[in-house]
């Protein structure tokens, strides 16, 4: 699921927007969501830290007394450099501004019409949507990790594999030029990950686009990196009945 945020303080605004986007989510039944709103900046970045990317972000451009939307944007794009962004303000000018900034915006939807926004909307997502569909399976998407204080989202297609430690939840993730250690559990990178990632073992989490060969014999599996990986003797049973 790609999450969506929606982030202004004007309260009626945010609400109408929210059904909107909300609507356009399920009339194009596309894997987007949930919808989250946030009346600050502060607030959506901290939620943004937290959770998945990349995700889709439809923000204001004014608020007073805190960072105004560009510069918004600018932090989020320090955590989610893959993110959708789309504007939603009275302003009509800001091409050249986001062009300036980097900020890649999407669009600049213009507020007042509900009818016009929810058809911009609604062509904002349908292009997402596309976008996602036609990258090759795993580009673009990150696994969120929690180390102490700082949130680490690293793409999907630099992990090798996850391996418990077997003490107190601990885990260590094997990347490309990276080792990681960090306390959680196996099951809940599972879960996350989905099928581009197999449990052959209890104890590993194997990452199927970098496995070159799985040696039934051995019960290792090999990875193109000629690391290896144990098979356990329910993994292999899972592996022949698929072959």
């Amino acid at each position: 699921m790609i999450p969506v945020y929606i982030c202004d303080d004007e309260q009626f605004v945010c609400s109408r927007l929210n059904k909107i986007v909300s609507d356009q989510i399920m009339i194009l039944d596309s894997d987007m969501g949930p919808v989250r709103v946030a009346d600050t900046p502060a607030e959506l970045l901290e939620m943004q830290r937290q959770n998945a990317v990349p995700a889709v972000y439809f923000l204001d451009i004014d608020f007073p007394g805190q960072i105004d939307g560009l510069s918004l944007a600018q932090e989020l794009r320090r955590y989610d450099p893959r993110g959708f962004i789309v504007f939603i303000t009275a302003h009509c000018d800001l091409a050249f501004e986001t062009f300036r900034l980097r900020l890649e915006a999407m669009d600049y939807i213009v507020k007042g019409d509900f009818d016009s926004m929810a058809v911009r909307v609604r062509d904002c997502l349908s292009s997402i949507q596309d976008r996602l569909r036609n990258e090759p399976s795993g580009q673009g998407r990150y696994c969120t990790l929690k180390l102490f204080d700082t949130v680490r989202h690293i793409p999907l297609e630099d992990i090798l594999y996850f391996e418990a430690l077997g003490y107190k939840h601990a885990l260590r993730l094997h990347l490309v030029n990276e080792l990681v250690e960090f306390n959680n559990s196996l099951d809940h990178f599972a879960q996350q990950l989905g099928e581009g990632f197999w449990r052959c073992h209890r104890g590993f989490l194997v990452n199927r686009s970098h496995i070159r060969a799985v040696h039934l014999k051995e019960q290792i599996v090999e990875l193109d990196t000629k690391e290896v990986c144990p098979l356990s003797r329910k993994a292999k049973a899972e592996y022949k009945a698929q072959i």
